[in-house]
Formats: C-alpha cells, structure tokens, sequence
C-alpha cells in the first residue's frame, strides 16, 4: 500500500535519502513522484524533470505503523498525513491511477497528443491511454494542469505535454481515452 508523507517543499529528496539510510526495511521503498517537462532556456528546448507533487514523499509498506515509529527517530520535517488521527493510506484507485502515470520509476514521462473539439487526445507518453479532467492547457509552456484524485481530493498537477494540433475552437475539458492520429492539423 502507498502512503503519503508531508515535508518542506524542495526536501522531498533529501527525506528520501534519509529514510532509505536510516528507515527503509525489505520490502519497502520511499519516492518522489517526477514528470518530465519541457523547458526553454536561451531559446533551446529541454527536457527536465520536476516533482509532481511539491512537498510530497511517497511510502510503499505493508507495515506503516512500524514505518512511522522508524521515522520519529530521525531528525528532519516529515509527518505521514492522516485521517481523524488514524494514518491512512493512498486509496486502491488513486494508487492504480499514479502508478499508471509514474510507471515503475515514478516518472511521469513527456507526452504528446491533440486537441480534437473539447477532448485532448493523447499519441504518446505517460497520459496515453488515461482520462481526467484538464483545468488549463498552457500549449507554450508544453504543460497540461490535470486534476489528480490524492487522499480523496483532486489535486491540480502540472504535467509536460506537447500539443501538435487543435482541430475545433472549443475549450477543453477532459483527457479522451482512445488514440488515434489527427486527421487534418489546424495552427
């Protein structure tokens, strides 16, 4: 089962590091979730990979409770986040959905896709083949904002995305889950 631990936005890896020294047992492991976005630097696009969730680290345990009291022993900012005080896990459909982003390096890779009418449809990378509901297409930056069900709420999060052609003038409003090639490109 996942788990999720909060900490300082940008010691994500460093709680990481820490845990997998000092906390981490067989058959556990500690991650970040990362997506690959494109970024332009003095007129050069390049690949770069950032956290998907800022101030985040993810737990993968059967044993969360001897997990946690492993980790009240080291120093540093983390909390396993919690319901009505009890330590609750990342529920079965949002694991699946993150794992199906992240694949088995918890990155979610670049992709690419269309606009088709109100559908973005996705030929290529991590968001190929899933659904979920676009709140912002920022075709210059190369990202999509996503809503993302965590802990049973949506969480907006920024994923890297080229889009290489709109056909319709509508506002999108969902990822489609079928593939198929654009039939004609519109600037």
């Amino acid at each position: 089962m996942w788990y999720v631990m909060q900490t300082h936005t940008g010691a994500e890896e460093e709680l990481c590091g820490r845990c997998r020294g000092q906390v981490v047992q067989e058959g556990e492991e500690v991650f970040v979730l990362l997506a690959e976005r494109m970024t332009k630097t003095r007129g050069e696009w390049s690949m770069v990979t950032g956290r998907l969730f800022p101030g985040y680290v993810f737990v993968e345990t059967e044993r969360i409770e001897d997990f946690y009291k492993r980790l009240k022993r080291t120093s540093g900012m983390a909390r396993v986040l919690c319901t009505g005080g009890e330590i609750t896990p990342v529920y079965p459909e949002e694991e699946e959905y993150l794992k199906m982003l992240g694949g088995r390096e918890h990155i979610v890779r670049y992709s690419e896709g269309y606009i088709q009418g109100e559908e973005l449809v996705v030929t290529s990378g991590a968001m190929m083949g899933c659904r979920g509901k676009v709140k912002k297409i920022l075709r210059h930056k190369r990202l999509v904002v996503l809503e993302v069900p965590l802990m049973g709420n949506l969480v907006e999060v920024a994923v890297g995305m080229g889009i290489v052609s709109r056909q319709g003038g509508s506002r999108v409003a969902q990822v489609a889950g079928r593939q198929q090639p654009p039939t004609q490109e519109t600037p």
